[in-house]
């Protein structure tokens, strides 16, 4: 069993200016035909990302941000993170979670990434809304995701030079056939002195990087379990909110996995 990531230069190419694809796909609409989900999944891997312009409409997104404002007034104007899909059911997350073309969107990616059948498994979703002096301790940490495939919704983006923009170092390692080896690759990354590298790289060096600057209602795409990535800082005074669907995980029936979660 061996666990290898690749940091070079190879793996990312520098983005200054990308075109979408072109393609669209409403929350409530039909689904891609299998040319423009290759056009997608090639996106994905050449680019670090693929993004389907304006998913949602702009009364869902207005009616997004006053959730989003609400939820952050009420925690006192500090950060704020909302699992699954229970919070934000009557909103049009809730409806992104419920849609059958949405999963079979998914599903059809996940196979194209993994050469395996698409599980039959549930999101794993996330709210996320940044402020604060707190909301910055969550900026500039590099990791990567459990689940192959992931889906990145901004709601609220920042104006200005600390807008919070997505950092990714696309397509470093393989989706992990044993778990174990997966431990690995997280532990070589989830140390100080690896994420204090990182940090120095993408200072010193931001070509290596994709930088993505998030516009509200655009859905973004990208391999989040093979991807090193996180977020940049946003001012304090403001709100970075984004909604996160993770779709896909490779390791779900890991007897390792397993025991690990039961002996915490």
């Amino acid at each position: 069993m061996t666990s290898e990531i690749v940091l070079s230069a190879d793996a990312a190419q520098p983005l200054d200016h990308r075109e979408s694809l072109g393609l669209h796909l409403t929350s409530d609409g039909n689904g891609l035909s299998e040319t423009e989900i290759a056009s997608l999944v090639q996106d994905i891997e050449r680019d670090g990302y693929a993004v389907l312009t304006q998913y949602i409409s702009q009364a869902d997104l207005d009616a997004l941000l006053r959730f989003v404002r609400d939820a952050v007034a009420a925690a006192g104007n500090r950060y704020v993170a909302l699992s699954g899909p229970e919070p934000v059911a009557e909103t049009v997350l809730g409806k992104m979670t419920e849609s059958p073309t949405l999963k079979q969107l998914c599903a059809r990616i996940y196979e194209s990434a993994t050469s395996r059948p698409a599980p039959d498994q549930p999101y794993y979703q996330i709210l996320r809304c940044l402020t604060g002096d707190f909301g910055r301790k969550h900026s500039m940490n590099f990791h990567f995701d459990s689940y192959v495939l992931t889906l990145l919704l901004p709601i609220e983006v920042p104006a200005g030079n600390d807008s919070g923009e997505l950092i990714v170092l696309p397509n470093v390692r393989s989706v992990r056939r044993w778990y174990a080896a997966n431990l690995i690759d997280k532990v070589l990354l989830d140390n100080p002195m690896t994420q204090r590298i990182l940090r120095a790289m993408a200072k010193l060096h931001p070509e290596r990087f994709v930088r993505i600057p998030m516009v509200p209602a655009n859905l973004y795409f990208f391999w989040g379990y093979r991807s090193i990535h996180t977020n940049a800082p946003c001012d304090a005074d403001k709100i970075r909110a984004t909604a996160l669907f993770h779709y896909g995980d490779p390791h779900h029936d890991s007897k390792l996995k397993k025991w690990l979660r039961r002996s915490h």
